[in-house]
Parts: structure tokens; sequence; C-alpha cells
């Protein structure tokens, strides 16, 4: 009786780790995604508050280890895209334990890419993907570290949609 138990118990905690790193993934892209939206939102609103910038955006990179965080950025110049000392880090992310960036691509593009900057230009805005306002879209992989079959993609195009699929 006491095996049967400990065995039901083994297996039920197994599940539980597959599950928590599911919900884990699940969590930081919806996280991701809620954050580019609020820099569509921002730059929205830009120009009616009190501060007057050329727009807001995401800076994600894969390079040197800096796949499981990305930026907000307030971008303070006329170029569509994150310029690190220039633009102003509104904040940094981390995406929760075991979870990483995978694989960021402009679908215009072949091969992958190592950075990507997701803009948008008040008071419209206008949706800029590696400084690009038409025709592009932006893949973003969000996936489990250890298994990287378990994924989430995140989709934005230059019209602002952001949208997530598996």
């Amino acid at each position: 009786m006491v095996g049967v138990l400990a065995v039901m118990s083994s297996i039920l905690f197994i599940d539980f780790g597959k599950d928590n790193k599911k919900f884990a993934l699940e969590r930081s892209t919806q996280k991701l995604a809620q954050d580019i939206r609020r820099s569509q939102q921002m730059a929205k609103s830009a120009l009616s508050g009190t501060v007057n910038t050329t727009g807001y955006g995401v800076y994600l990179s894969k390079a040197g280890g800096s796949n499981t965080q990305y930026i907000v950025y307030r971008n303070e110049n006329v170029n569509p895209y994150y310029e690190a000392g220039t633009d102003i880090i509104v904040e940094t992310t981390s995406l929760e334990a075991g979870i990483s960036i995978c694989d960021i691509k402009d679908n215009n593009v072949s091969e992958s890419d190592n950075t990507m900057s997701i803009s948008f230009e008040p008071p419209d805005p206008i949706s800029y993907i590696e400084g690009n306002y038409f025709g592009h879209e932006a893949e973003i992989t969000v996936c489990v570290a250890s298994d990287a079959s378990q994924l989430k993609k995140i989709l934005i195009n230059n019209s602002g949609r952001i949208e997530i699929s598996n």
C-alpha cells in the first residue's frame, strides 16, 4: 500500500513539473505580448501627455545570453529602433525561470535575427518592425529553455496587430 502511494505521488510530482513549465511559458508569452501592446498605447498617448517623444517600443535580443529578458524603451531620436545610450529604458523585464526567447524573425527576411526593435510612433501610432513601417511581420518565439518543442509565438505586423499562436 505504501509503495503504491509512493509511486502515485511521484507521478503526480513529475506531471506537476511539466505543467509548471507550461504555465510559466504561457505567463511569459502573455506578459511580453502585453508589454508590446502597452508600448503601442504609450505611443498613442505620448503627444497628449507631458512627455514629448518620437515613440515607444520593445527591444529583444538573443545575443550574449540576454535571451531571457527584453527592454521597453522610449525613443528619443528620429530612428524607429532602439539605440543604447540614446533611448531611455522604461523597464527591463525578465522572463520566468526556465523560459527564453528562442527565435526572433522578420518574416520578410530569410534568416533569424539576434536582435529586434518593435516600435510605435505617435500619434496613430505607426508600427515599425526593425525600422520598416510597411509589409513586415515580426515573429517572436518564446520557449521552455530545456525543451524547445514547448513554444509559443507572438506575431506583430505593421498594421499594429499583435497575436499569440502555438
